[in-house]
């Protein structure tokens, strides 16, 4: 009966007890490895070369070449997009997004910063572009989105619709409805930097299309018939600059002179051009007096100086 009760006695397993002992020293081991990894990853991305960094997606790979032709290829990629950890969480969405069904064809073609970045990056284009930025900043096109889309008086006589982002909100994310209820507007730009030019573009003016999510080059974009209110054509200036300011200063669907947003020439400074009388981020025309190109308007400056 002893030696059963030997035989059945339960023995303490000591390797059991140095297995589970050596747990805590292979997790330490393993979680020290994730951090050398991401700290060696991080100092590749951060101060690595762009060439060996950034263009390892595929989708960034269009835009580099674009950007190599443009005006901005001696810019670093951090100095308009940000350091690692600035950009890691727009990274990690359009990462989801792109297992979860991403269109990869247009990839190389839509624009593919977010709502956020758009206003982080006009922040920027400040920094090298001061004297645009502050000719911008005094302009309609630096007011808030709210002045336009919260307007009760503008409202109330016409109901807001999703065609009004087109000029109004380009980069606001959600349809009029859902816009319409945001109480973030007064912080977002009506008109930001990316609404007219292209940063990884050769020709940089360019119109960004909210329906198709791209931009269009200024010159490629079309002109709106204009006529007088009794039906006479009016000759239009066809200059890039010209059609650019066009498309959002409209006119309406008869496409008479002077209505909606319509702002074309006519009379003596018919055929002229947006930029012959205003700069190209100011509304206002006085900083360019005296060099209005039409005749009559020379005539009429030498008559005033006594000439």
């Amino acid at each position: 009966m002893r030696f059963r009760a030997l035989v059945g006695a339960r023995v303490p397993r000591a390797r059991g007890r140095a297995g589970r002992a050596s747990l805590p020293f292979f997790a330490i081991i393993a979680a020290a490895f994730g951090v050398a990894a991401g700290i060696g990853a991080f100092c590749r991305f951060e101060y690595g070369s762009p060439e060996k960094t950034c263009i390892l997606c595929h989708e960034i790979r269009g835009s580099r070449e674009r950007w190599s032709k443009s005006p901005h290829r001696n810019v670093n990629c951090k100095d308009c997009h940000g350091g690692t950890f600035e950009a890691l969480g727009d990274n990690v969405k359009r990462g989801i997004k792109h297992v979860t069904g991403a269109d990869y064809a247009k990839l190389d073609s839509v624009f593919c910063l977010s709502e956020r970045q758009v206003e982080v990056l006009c922040a920027r284009c400040a920094k090298c572009h001061r004297a645009e930025a502050e000719q911008w900043a005094r302009s309609g096109h630096c007011k808030p989105a709210s002045v336009f889309l919260k307007d009760e008086t503008h409202n109330a006589a016409w109901k807001p619709a999703d065609n009004c982002l087109r000029c109004h909100g380009m980069f606001l994310e959600g349809d009029m409805s859902s816009i319409a209820g945001r109480n973030d507007l007064a912080s977002r730009r009506a008109i930001p930097c990316t609404a007219c030019h292209r940063m990884h573009a050769e020709e940089p003016l360019q119109l960004f299309s909210r329906n198709e999510w791209t931009s269009v080059p200024a010159a490629d974009l079309c002109l709106q018939k204009i006529v007088t209110p009794d039906g006479h054509p009016v000759k239009r200036s066809l200059d890039a600059q010209n059609r650019l300011c066009a498309n959002c200063h409209a006119a309406n669907a008869e496409g008479i002179a002077g209505s909606s947003d319509d702002r074309t020439p006519t009379g003596a400074q018919e055929g002229m051009s947006c930029t012959d009388c205003h700069k190209g981020h100011d509304m206002k025309a006085d900083p360019s007096r005296g060099r209005c190109p039409h005749p009559q308007s020379a005539s009429r400056r030498r008559r005033s100086s006594g000439m």
